[in-house]
Formats: structure tokens, sequence, C-alpha cells
């Protein structure tokens, strides 16, 4: 392996193919982009960015100049990809979630365990500009014990930009609630800095004829050390919508407040006053993707893995983090189906 340098191929084309190998050409310096392996646009992104097209995963798995793969594919690619990655000795960054059940999630877990080659999951929120300042304060003890988080993420659709036969509107990738809830329920744990404890969930469709199911959700969740949450994911909320809704967050301590909007402020109340913390520089991520402002969150995570590899640190984000994710959503699903609370040990 390349010491200074992890030499990384992205795998898959699409929105977020384009997403990492841009960070990966501009903005990384300890991880390098060797290929583009995928995709109907594979060969456009592999152009633009400069680097190789490799068409075949299997020939990529061969490749002795590749350490690493970011899977920026379909949900239900991740486990067989990962496998593959692990069976070659290589190192695996996948996008959330992980895998669409939790039975892959462990088997991934498992192979790349005894292969002796990082798995790390795509947290991206953790890595944004204020929920990652907020989550500081917290440690620092800016607003006390937390007591309470609210969260909110808000659409007017889910994907707009999809036609028909986009591979994520096949019912096998998890629809709405296992693509949008494992943000969710990450950002929560993040925040909360503890394990769920109970969780109850009510996951539905209002929207009569919609292509996808359980586009809407409001959870319930305890956690260990004590602190209350409530989740609300919509994504067939009416026009204009709520401001500032597509990730926001509120969490109470029994000092002060802090309220998350992870596209705009980070607000600090505390006294008898609000503080404005930091501001994230705007950008529009549906029509200007690769804006540095969007990208940071991105390629930051990608460095911190290269360093994990390449330094021999814990892992960022390891595979447990998203096998929990997974697991958060899939006890919601149960708990709206058979109405009851979902106890964890």
């Amino acid at each position: 392996m390349a010491e200074s340098q992890l030499r990384i191929a992205v795998v898959g084309s699409g929105y977020m193919g384009r997403t990492y190998g841009n960070g990966l050409v501009k903005f990384n310096k300890r991880a390098k982009l060797v290929a583009v392996c995928g995709g109907k646009r594979g060969p456009q992104l592999a152009s633009d960015l400069k680097v190789e097209f490799e068409p075949s995963y299997d020939k990529l798995m061969e490749r002795s100049d590749v350490d690493a793969v970011i899977l920026a594919t379909p949900h239900s690619a991740h486990l067989e990809e990962t496998l593959k990655a692990a069976k070659h000795g290589k190192h695996v960054l996948t996008e959330k979630p992980m895998a669409t059940t939790l039975q892959d999630c462990d088997a991934m877990i498992e192979a790349c365990k005894k292969a002796n080659v990082y798995l790390e999951v795509i947290r991206t929120l953790r890595f944004r500009g204020t929920p990652l300042r907020a989550k500081q304060l917290i440690d620092e003890g800016a607003i006390g014990n937390v007591e309470m988080i609210k969260g909110q993420s808000l659409f007017t659709a889910y994907m707009d930009d999809n036609t028909k036969d986009a591979w994520i509107l096949d019912p096998k990738e998890g629809g709405a609630m296992l693509d949008m809830g494992v943000h969710n329920m990450d950002i929560l744990r993040f925040l909360a800095g503890s394990d769920v404890k109970r969780l109850f969930s009510t996951v539905t469709t209002f929207t009569p004829g919609g292509r996808i199911p359980n586009v809407t959700a409001m959870t319930q969740l305890v956690f260990k050390n004590g602190v209350i949450a409530q989740m609300w994911m919509c994504h067939e909320m009416p026009p204009p919508s709520l401001p500032d809704s597509w990730h926001r967050y509120t969490v109470v301590g029994d000092k002060g407040i802090l309220d998350i909007d992870g596209y705009g402020k980070l607000m600090l109340g505390k006294g008898d006053k609000w503080e404005t913390v930091w501001t994230q520089p705007p950008f529009d991520p549906n029509h200007d993707p690769a804006h540095p402002a969007r990208l940071v969150a991105f390629y930051t995570q990608v460095e911190a893995f290269a360093e994990d590899v390449l330094d021999h640190r814990n892992p960022t984000a390891p595979g447990s983090e998203g096998r929990i994710a997974v697991e958060l959503v899939e006890a919601a699903n149960r708990s709206s189906a058979t109405g009851k609370a979902i106890e964890f040990p």
C-alpha cells in the first residue's frame, strides 16, 4: 500500500459517485482517486476527473493500484461488493445505509474482520458544519446535561429528480425510511451521546397512490443515559413545507439550548439571549452539488477514512455504527407494524 496516500476507486457514477470523485480530486490530501468503476455515466465521470474508467468490479478487485473502494452504489449492492473487496484485501468506505438488512450488515462486518481490512460507513451529518460544532459544544458542557432532542427532516417529495425507473425507487432498496432514517437515527445517537433504550414509531404514507411506501414517520426514543427524543421524517409535506427543515435539530440541556440547521445556522440559546455560533455557507445540493460548502462533509470523512487506514487508527465511523442505524430503522418499522414499543438490551 502507498504509505503517503490511500489509493481509492469510486464505485458508482451517479450523483454520489461524482460527489466523492470531485472531493478526492479537488480536496483530499491523503487519499488519491485512481479509477471510477461501473455505471452508465462512468466513462464520462472518469473523463471529467481525468482517471481511468474500469467497467468491471471483478477486474477492479484484481488491480494492485487500488487500496480501497468507496461504494456509491445502490443499497442492495453493498453486501456483495463488500464481500468481494474483503476477499481481495481492499478497505471499504460504503455509502449509507450500510445494507438493507441486519443480516447483511453482520456478514459485511465479519468478512472485513476476517480479512483484516477497514469497513467504515458514510455519516456526513457528523461531519457537516453545524452538527459537528453542536456536538463539540455539547461535549464542552456549553448547554449542560442533554435532556431532550427534537429532529425534523422534511421534504415535499421523495427524490424529486428521479424517474420512474430510478434504482432508489425499487422496494428492495428499502424506501425512504431506510434511506433517510439511518441519517436521522445516527445523528440522534451522536447528539445524545448514548445508545437507545426504547423506541416507538408510526411509519406511514398519506399521499394516495404514492409510488413509495412509508415516506412519513414519527418516532419517539428514550436513550440509556436518560435523554428523550422525537424524530419527524416526512417526504410528503405540502409546499412550501416548513422553512429550514431538511435537517433541523433542537437539543435542550439543563443550562442551554442548541438550534441546529444542517444547511444554515447553529444557534446557542443561553441566559436570556440567542447567539449565532456558526453559519453554513449557502449552497443548493440539487443544482450545485459540487459546491465546496457541500463537498466538505464528504471529503472530510474520506480524509478521516484514509488517515484511519494509513495510520492504523481506530475507525472513525466503523461498520458497527452503520449496523446500529439499520437496526433502529428496522425497529421503527417493527414498532409501527405491531403498535408496540421496542426495547433494547
